[in-house]
């Protein structure tokens, strides 16, 4: 059981005592969910007491917290399991029966299916979404495409133009991501539905930890910085709204330890197991990083 890959490894933290700046009468805790892309079961070591390695920073907030020990998932792919975390709803009820979708494809949740982000929004939760977010969007397609469902699909798309029904449509006031995995195209930074960066050039990888498929790329968009950068517009979020006098939510969505697998230089070897292993502890210290910004607020 404990070399089954289950996408579904979710770490939530309920920061109760951080209000900041809440009257003692209005004190809602600010809400972090972090989901980590294809994580095993067994790879964390409070889960598993023969992990080949330790997980520090997950294994504190298991000890300090609640660890769910008996749960099932309908899916074990990435584009169910997001759909189903966000709605609440059973994630086949959507017109996806299926697999996942592709960076390309339409928008899976309609924008009157209310989100988990819309409840706490509703409740004066300023709401942020930063990471992967596989549940499709509506590209402006420069002609009309066939096949965007494909993985490997590659339509013409004016990246000037904003994209519709995302996250912004679905009760987050902040957003900065890309649209699918972090192996398929296209690999461009949306913030709040906008392209940061027009892309102009493709790129692809073709190792065998560290594969994407052939895609545009921007050149802001640099596959082995993503989980790095991404954490660092986390940090930013909490900080920010540290000072903002009111309750947040951060959907922080990693789009690791999935493939590519591309651990930063200070993890290659730390976990002496494999690649794997290394961005396995990579994804600890990103928590172990997120955890330590809550403490200095």
């Amino acid at each position: 059981m404990y070399n089954l890959k289950t996408l579904l490894s979710i770490l939530i933290c309920l920061i109760g005592s951080a209000t900041f700046g809440q009257s003692n009468k209005e004190k809602r805790p600010n809400i972090i969910v972090i989901l980590a892309d294809d994580l095993g079961y067994g790879d964390v070591s409070s889960f598993n007491e023969e992990a080949a390695f330790q997980t520090p920073h997950i294994d504190q907030l298991a000890e300090n917290g609640i660890a769910f020990t008996h749960a099932y998932t309908t899916s074990s792919v990435c584009t169910p399991t997001r759909y189903g975390l966000l709605t609440g709803r059973y994630n086949w009820r959507s017109r996806l029966k299926q697999s996942v979708l592709s960076g390309f494809s339409k928008a899976l949740i309609p924008p009157d299916r209310i989100t988990v982000a819309d409840v706490l929004r509703d409740q004066g939760y300023y709401t942020g979404f930063i990471g992967k977010w596989h549940l499709g969007w509506d590209w402006q397609f420069e002609a009309s495409p066939e096949n965007i469902d494909k993985l490997n699909s590659r339509p013409k798309v004016d990246f000037s133009q904003p994209v519709k029904n995302g996250p912004e449509e679905l009760g987050f006031n902040y957003s900065y991501g890309f649209s699918g995995s972090l192996d398929m195209a296209p690999y461009v930074y949306v913030e709040n539905s906008t392209a940061t960066v027009v892309p102009t050039e493709t790129s692809e990888s073709k190792t065998s930890k560290g594969w994407w498929r052939k895609g545009l790329t921007s050149p802001d968009f640099v596959h082995q910085e993503v989980l790095p950068h991404l954490t660092k517009k986390a940090i930013g979020y909490i900080n920010e709204q540290a000072g903002a006098g009111q309750p947040f939510f951060l959907y922080f969505a990693l789009p690791a330890p999935h493939t590519p697998i591309l651990p930063s230089s200070e993890y290659i070897g730390k976990s002496n197991t494999n690649l794997y292993g290394d961005f396995v502890l990579q994804v600890d210290g990103v928590v172990g990083q997120i955890t330590q910004t809550l403490k200095e607020q």
